[in-house]
C-alpha cells in the first residue's frame, strides 16, 4: 500500500499547489481519466481538465476523509472546496463566468497503477446536479420524447 499511497498523496500535493505538471507526473503518459464530465485520455486532455479547475476554482482544497488500498488500486473519499471566481467550461463547451459562489462538495475516486508504479486510470465520483447547483449554473433539464 505504501508506494500506491504516496502516489496518491503526490497526487493530492500538486492539486493543491494547482501544479498541473506535478499532477500530470502522476498519471502515465496513454491515462484515462473518468469524471462525470466525461472520459479523459492521455496527459494532453487530463491537463486540460485540471488547468479548467484550476482557473475556475483558484483556491481549491481537498480534505481527504478515508482511503484503502487493495493491490493496484487505492479509492479515497474527499470533500472538495473551492469559490467559484474563474471562468468553468461545461462539457459541450459552454462557459459560466465566475460566481463568487462558495462549492463544498463530497466526492470519491479510485486509481489503478500501471506496471511504472504511475497512475494508468482514474475514476472520479460526484454529485454532478449538486456542483452546478452550488456554482449557480442554471441548468434545464429537457424531456425527452
Amino acid at each position: 500500500m505504501t508506494e500506491i499511497s504516496a502516489l496518491l498523496d503526490a497526487l493530492i500535493d500538486a492539486i493543491s499547489s494547482q501544479d498541473e505538471e506535478r499532477v500530470l507526473r502522476c498519471y502515465s503518459p496513454g491515462a484515462v481519466f473518468v469524471t462525470p464530465a466525461g472520459v479523459l485520455e492521455g496527459h494532453e486532455q487530463i491537463g486540460w481538465y485540471y488547468q479548467q479547475l484550476f482557473t475556475a476554482f483558484p483556491d481549491t482544497h481537498n480534505e481527504t476523509t478515508s482511503r484503502a488500498a487493495l493491490g493496484d488500486t487505492i479509492i479515497t473519499e474527499w470533500t472538495f472546496s473551492g469559490t467559484h471566481t474563474g471562468v468553468l467550461q461545461l462539457p459541450g463547451g459552454a462557459e459560466v463566468m465566475g460566481t463568487g459562489r462558495r462549492v463544498i462538495l463530497q466526492a470519491a475516486a479510485a486509481y489503478t497503477l500501471d506496471d511504472d508504479g504511475l497512475f494508468a486510470s482514474g475514476r472520479i465520483y460526484y454529485d454532478q446536479l449538486a456542483f452546478y447547483r452550488q456554482t449557480g449554473c442554471h441548468l434545464r433539464l429537457r424531456k425527452t420524447a
